[in-house]
Order: C-alpha cells, then structure tokens, then sequence
C-alpha cells in the first residue's frame, strides 16, 4: 500500500509532507492525497522523485504485491531508513557502526549455538509397545521430542490406560532410560509374554517377579511372574519419575 507505506517512511525520519514537498516538488496537497488514499494511482515519475528523496527502492512501495516465493524478502522501511542514515555517516562513523553490527551478529549466533546445546531430541514412541522396536528406524511409529541435554531419557513413549494413575496419568508421556538397573518400587517398561507394559518392579526373594499398577484399583492389570514359570521378563528401561511410589500394600 503506497500510501501506509510513505506515512511509516515519513513517520521513521522525522519529516512532514511541506519537507518531502521541498525536496521532490511535489505539491504537498497531491502528497496528503497519496497518505489518505492508500489504494490512489500515481505517477510513477511522481513515485520515483520521492524514492530519490528518501533513498529507498521504488519496489519497497509494491512488496505487498510481490510473491515471496518469486521475490527475497525486502527490508522495511525502518530497515531502509537505517541504511540511509549508515551512508550519511563518515567513514569512521561507518566503520564503527560495523563493529557493533558484527558483535552483536557473533552473540546472536553464540545464544543460538548455547540454546541448541542445551537440549537435544530422543523419539517419542506413540504407543508403548512400539518402544518394543530395537530402533526407531524399524517403524514409523514415532516422531521427535526434545528434552534439556542434561536429562538421562534414552526415549519416551506415550502411555494408554489408566492402570498407572494417579502417578501416570492416560495419554501422557513418559520418559525412560535404557539398561538403568531396576531397584523394588521402580517403574520400567516390560516386554512379557508378547505384550508391552509400563508396571512397578518387584522381586522378591525367591525370583519371583511381580510388576504392580500403580492405580490399585486396576490391580486386575497386576502380573505375577513365578521364577519356575520360565517367562522371560525383559525390561527395555527405567521410567524417569520424580519419585519411585511406594509399593502396594495388598
């Protein structure tokens, strides 16, 4: 919008339409027609004398108008306003203004490196039997998730059901950690008998397993493993929590 765009460029260094009048020759009512008129057809001869008094391209006035998949991007009018105002200056002035320029450049882009070493992604299985895979690259069930560099999670999953309420609610992620040696009261991911499980570990003296759900009002989902029955219990990691829940009483 021609209009918008001469008040903003006006409005930026601090001149009046008598001003830009003065410096094209323009008549300064034709100029307050062009503000007030946003959509008014003008001259292009008119359009070029007041770019030539504001040093700035005539396509900044029809960047509304550009494909920006066709076109770059081009500056704004405080942009162009700023590279103006770099020309006015001597060649000290000049020199020091790139000086800043590029230490702010260099920190922009330390802030950015430190931010991205701050974090760092693992994938986040959509179901928890698909953290059953060796690798991610087996199956498309899963997509990115970031957590902090510091945090120990090898993967996440998303777990359904609500059998491991109120300390993991339905729907939520968890994350685990990969080859973490279970202690009574963690809580692992299990693979038993063909199916994925997220249960609390327990093991008592004798090798039998028990892996419990924590909401015990689905003790229904309880699985007991005797050390005779020869089911292999592989664990595939430690849910990261908080705290490790207290084992069940009953």
């Amino acid at each position: 919008m021609i209009g918008t765009t001469l008040k903003s460029l006006l409005e930026g260094r601090g001149m009046n339409v008598s001003e830009l009048s003065r410096l094209t020759g323009i008549p300064a009512q034709t100029l307050y027609s062009i503000i007030k008129r946003d959509n008014m057809k003008i001259d292009f001869e008119v359009l070029l004398k007041i770019c030539n008094a504001l040093y700035v391209p005539v396509e900044l006035f029809y960047k509304d108008y550009l494909d920006p998949e066709l076109s770059p991007s081009l500056p704004s009018a405080a942009e162009w306003d700023l590279l103006r105002k770099y020309r006015s200056l001597d060649a000290h002035g000049q020199e020091m203004t790139r000086m800043v320029m590029e230490a702010e450049a260099r920190r922009m882009s330390e802030e950015t490196l430190k931010e991205e070493s701050e974090y760092r992604t693992i994938p986040l299985f959509y179901t928890p039997a698909a953290a059953g895979y060796a690798s991610p690259a087996l199956g498309e069930d899963y997509e990115e998730y970031t957590v902090p560099a510091s945090c120990k999670a090898d993967f996440a999953a998303r777990i359904e059901g609500d059998s491991m309420e109120p300390y993991i609610m339905d729907g939520s992620i968890v994350l685990v950690s990969r080859g973490s040696e279970l202690s009574d009261g963690d809580v692992g991911m299990f693979f038993v008998d063909g199916d994925m499980k997220c249960k609390q570990y327990c093991e008592d003296s004798f090798g039998n397993i028990y892996l419990f759900s924590l909401n015990r009002k689905r003790r229904d989902a309880d699985v007991m493993i005797p050390a005779s029955s020869g089911i292999t219990v592989c664990c595939f990691g430690k849910v990261l929590l908080n705290c490790r829940p207290p084992l069940p009483a009953d």
